[in-house]
């Protein structure tokens, strides 16, 4: 069992930061954040942020935080009674909000040092009520066709999209599935899911007020929002989270029906090609599909580029282990995207991905 707790109540700061992150840099972002005069406050970096590519983070209030938990543990109904078996990193949200929500509900959290492997994994969750993955992990699970452990109540499920013909294997061998939509901007999950279900039924926790625009762009007013953000490039940034009556602008596109989420893009990811407007998360959806289906998932990926006379067009990113399947993957991919028009498929050494499993931008 892992006794890592975070004094809730304190005004002490803690800077939650990756042990990937170099002392140099360490250093002086610790510098930088503690003149900003905030108190009881956690700093977090966000997912994918390396040296190299320019330091993003949140500033999250402890008060915003363990609402958040709070919030999640009513919403799943759970309590002391329950275990958790740490699967993320500590150092971002979906990691660090697993301590949090355990704290509150006293419960206990077990973790390992290890490096991911499923079926070491899986013998860890003998005694554990509920764990927290990303689709890349479930892939895995699917991929050794792992059933789940009898005693568990929960497999949470977000971070990243998850493909339909994934999760509904993931049902066929008994993980008990919910799906997340969350962002670190609320302090983890916004809409999710309160049992498995077939369909996507993810409801907004009580803690939170949405509303979208007249272009599907989602709004949020919650008592879990983020007090600010930096950055740190050659300059030491921060923004106070800018809201508008309240609410503050995502860049998602979604559908509300009944207090129901369904998550469609990031605004900056919908797109039209030849006039017609696209999803991304519907091409991803499409791709990843095919890619499970024909032994591929994780080395297909999609990005968009500009055309001057569609528009906009696909990208396709295949793994170069996938050469010799190039007309197969042109003739197949060129039908299953139609109308969006591909552009190009391009051979790359290695899918890039962070440490969460999301595509980098190659």
């Amino acid at each position: 069992m892992d006794v890592f707790e975070i004094d809730l109540n304190s005004s002490d700061n803690i800077y939650q930061f990756s042990p990937k992150l170099d002392q140099v840099t360490r250093v002086e972002l610790k510098s930088k954040l503690s003149e900003l005069g905030l108190n009881s406050h956690v700093f977090i970096l966000s997912s994918g942020t390396t040296s190299t590519g320019g330091i993003k983070g949140y500033a999250l209030s402890k008060e915003a935080l363990r609402k958040s938990a709070k919030a999640v543990n009513q919403h799943l109904n759970l309590n002391a009674r329950d275990s958790w078996y740490l699967s993320l990193p500590p150092w971002h949200i979906g990691g660090l909000s697993v301590y949090i929500r355990a704290q509150i509900a006293g419960a206990k959290v077990y973790t390992s040092s290890d490096k991911w492997d499923v079926r070491r994994w899986v013998k860890k969750l003998e005694n554990v009520s509920v764990t927290s993955i990303v689709p890349l992990q479930a892939f895995d699970i699917v991929a050794n066709k792992i059933e789940a452990p009898k005693g568990l109540r929960y497999l949470i499920i977000g971070g990243d999209y998850l493909a339909g013909h994934l999760h509904q294997k993931l049902l066929k061998l008994g993980w008990p599935v919910v799906r997340t939509f969350g962002m670190t901007e609320v302090c983890s999950q916004l809409a999710t899911e309160r049992e498995p279900s077939n369909s996507p039924r993810l409801e907004v926790l009580a803690n939170h007020k949405v509303k979208v625009d007249e272009h599907g762009v989602l709004f949020v007013k919650s008592e879990s929002m983020f007090t600010g953000m930096f950055s740190l490039n050659k300059d030491f940034t921060y923004k106070e989270a800018v809201l508008q009556e309240g609410l503050f602008k995502t860049n998602d596109l979604v559908e509300l029906k009944n207090n129901q989420l369904y998550p469609k893009s990031r605004a900056d990811q919908a797109f039209k090609c030849k006039g017609r407007l696209f999803y991304l998360n519907d091409i991803r959806e499409v791709l990843d599909n095919f890619a499970l289906d024909n032994g591929m998932y994780s080395k297909l990926a999609v990005k968009l580029a500009p055309s001057e006379r569609e528009g906009q067009v696909l990208s396709i990113l295949a793994d170069s282990k996938l050469m010799n399947k190039e007309e197969f993957l042109n003739v197949e991919l060129r039908n299953l995207l139609a109308p969006a028009v591909i552009k190009e498929i391009e051979f790359v050494s290695s899918i890039q991905r962070t440490e969460l499993g999301k595509v980098k931008k190659h």
